[in-house]
């Protein structure tokens, strides 16, 4: 098997046997072997984690949980993430997006309540593996605006039936209504988190509320 990977400016070419029911992890771990300067990330190879996320011929995966077999080809091109700094080869800097969610975060005020996990299943799901982010075409244009990764998990904190703090205004800070729904990141999340759809029950909360106005049926949807 023919594999290239990014490696700052430059892309490195390896020649690696092994069998296609291998993973993509396993094979950088060959290429390792062959060439101990090469950086990537993994650490619970059981894709709970989200720490191995990298872009794979143009996609992002979990190089723990696809298989060879996936790629209907004998040449595979790895490069890391779209939408993040490089750090080397094939880690990004995730400092960004954390940050962000931070500054976001609604405080968690329990309030005794039956919990309905149900209710925010896709959100709890979340592993931060940032494919959603990578694939995001509002975060290479707009800096404001607070990524499906932050919004999906915010929406496991807003819409707990435990917490009492529903600070839906922290949303707005975030731009919540740039999102133009494409659906990129709902495709790209291994985890069946759907951000986007998590996105667009966090707006219908917003308009709700009064904090945010229906958009008309003849404009579109973002910015």
């Amino acid at each position: 098997m023919i594999v290239k990977i990014k490696r700052q400016t430059d892309y490195a070419s390896y020649n690696v046997d092994i069998p296609k029911n291998f993973t993509v992890l396993e094979l950088l771990h060959k290429i390792k072997e062959q060439d101990p300067t090469l950086s990537y990330r993994h650490m619970c190879r059981a894709g709970i984690c989200g720490t191995c996320g990298i872009k794979a011929n143009g996609k992002g995966i979990l190089a723990c949980k696809t298989k060879l077999d996936y790629f209907d080809t004998d040449e595979i091109l790895l490069e890391p993430l779209d939408n993040f700094e490089p750090i080397k080869d094939l880690v990004v800097n995730h400092q960004k997006a954390f940050d962000k969610y931070k500054s976001l975060r609604v405080d968690f005020v329990y309030k005794d309540n039956i919990f309905n996990f149900k209710s925010v299943e896709n959100s709890k799901n979340c592993i931060a593996c940032f494919l959603c982010n990578s694939v995001c075409p509002v975060i290479t244009v707009d800096k404001d605006f607070a990524t499906p990764f932050v919004f999906a998990r915010s929406y496991g904190i807003l819409e707990d039936d435990r917490n009492q703090n529903k600070d839906y205004k922290k949303l707005l800070e975030g731009v919540i209504n740039h999102c133009t729904h494409c659906k990129n990141c709902t495709y790209a999340c291994p985890s069946y988190v759907m951000p986007e759809y998590l996105i667009k029950k966090l707006e219908d909360k917003l308009i709700d509320v009064g904090l945010l106005q229906k958009p008309s049926t003849d404009m579109f949807f973002g910015f």
